[in-house]
């Protein structure tokens, strides 16, 4: 029977080591992967890893996260900062656009929720909401 680190010391040193150098001269120590580099040193990978770095950005999470009728209002805001910082906008009236942009998205957030509770009694439960909701249709027509 051989002995497993006998094996995994074997297929370790099969694989091919990278042919790039490291920018203190030594030679790199990672595997290659795609031909004879790894994905560091490989040629046509900058692009890729500058993608890689840009989608694990907290802005672009948080921008991908953020429902997509929010995002004028998150522009409004920043635009809003930034006209403040130069002078082109009074502090009152941003002070009036966030009220308004917070006001807006406490609407979108109750709407949000009272529809995913819908959903849920209607799955699951008594359609209580559901009922009301249907009354309150029926009487303001």
């Amino acid at each position: 029977m051989v002995n497993e680190s006998t094996e995994t010391k074997a297929l370790i040193t099969e694989r091919k080591r990278c042919k790039a150098t490291r920018k203190d001269g030594k030679p790199c120590t990672a595997f290659a992967v795609i031909g004879d580099y790894c994905v560091g040193h490989w040629p046509n990978s900058l692009e890729a890893r500058r993608k890689g770095g840009f989608h694990s950005s907290k802005k672009y999470r948080l921008e991908a996260m953020l429902p997509l009728r929010l995002r004028p209002v998150l522009e409004l805001l920043e635009k809003s900062i930034n006209e403040v910082h130069e002078g082109t906008l009074k502090p009152s009236d941003a002070t009036a656009i966030a009220s308004l942009a917070t006001a807006t998205v406490r609407v979108l957030e109750v709407a949000i929720l009272e529809q995913r509770l819908i959903e849920l009694e209607e799955r699951f439960g008594s359609g209580r909401l559901l009922r009301v909701r249907r009354e309150e249709v029926t009487q303001i027509t």
